[in-house]
């Protein structure tokens, strides 16, 4: 069985997570979900989404994040492909993941979840 590839989740980056947060909430009227001070799910954007308020760990833009069935073939195939991984592999609460930046300059993210 060969892996599978979907953008499942959207990532934005903050240098204040809980006034976006705020904005969200006046602006869409979205709910959350806190995982610490610094990050906060979104609920019901339409696709799973997340605000990252933490500076050392936020992007420069929005990361968009592929779920797969397998991360270590994922990371083969975006380096064979011409990615450059940013972020080696890593834990995270749900699952492991990477970032990597495409030859476009877009960076992104691949996961799995946890077993």
């Amino acid at each position: 069985m060969s892996a599978t590839y979907q953008i499942d989740y959207l990532e934005f980056p903050s240098k204040d997570g809980l006034k976006t947060r705020r904005f969200f909430e006046e602006a869409f009227d979205w709910s959350f979900v806190s995982y610490g001070p610094t990050y906060h799910a979104i609920e019901a954007a339409g696709i799973d989404a997340g605000i990252q308020g933490d500076a050392a760990e936020a992007t420069g833009a929005p990361l968009p994040v592929v779920r797969t069935t397998d991360l270590a073939a994922a990371q083969r195939a975006v380096e064979f492909a011409g990615g450059v991984i940013t972020r080696p592999p890593f834990d995270f609460p749900g699952g492991r993941r990477f970032h990597f930046r495409e030859p476009g300059g877009c960076e992104m993210a691949v996961w799995v979840s946890a077993p």
